[in-house]
């Protein structure tokens, strides 16, 4: 299923994710793509709600439900991208094949 294609699109660090997850295993996702990161998710909250918003989230498996449920609860119009890996090395293999394939959520955008 293709997706609209977002106005704004973040990438959220989960709780617990240092910057190397972000400057390892997200460098050449952010290279491609040029999200906004975020390291709180409450700064989704400056985009008004009427415009479409991507969410990809960086998550361990120990905060993953947690990470769900704050987009669900706060940003429920929003298309919510997860990606779960307690490895830095498995996340960078899933994002640096995304951008390879020019597939920012993984599936293709209209």
């Amino acid at each position: 299923m293709a997706i609209p294609t977002p106005e704004f699109h973040f990438l959220y660090l989960g709780p617990g994710l240092s910057s190397d997850w972000f400057f390892i295993a997200g460098r050449n996702y952010w290279m491609h793509f040029k999200p906004i990161v975020i390291d709180k998710l409450d700064q989704v909250a400056l985009i008004s709600a009427r415009r479409r918003i991507a969410i990809t989230t960086l998550a361990r498996r120990d905060t993953a439900k947690l990470v769900r449920d704050n987009v669900a609860k706060h940003y429920p119009k929003a298309y919510h991208d997860p990606l779960v890996y307690d490895y830095v090395g498995e996340m960078q293999l899933t994002l640096d094949g995304r951008a390879a394939l020019n597939q920012r959520f993984g599936v293709p955008e209209n």
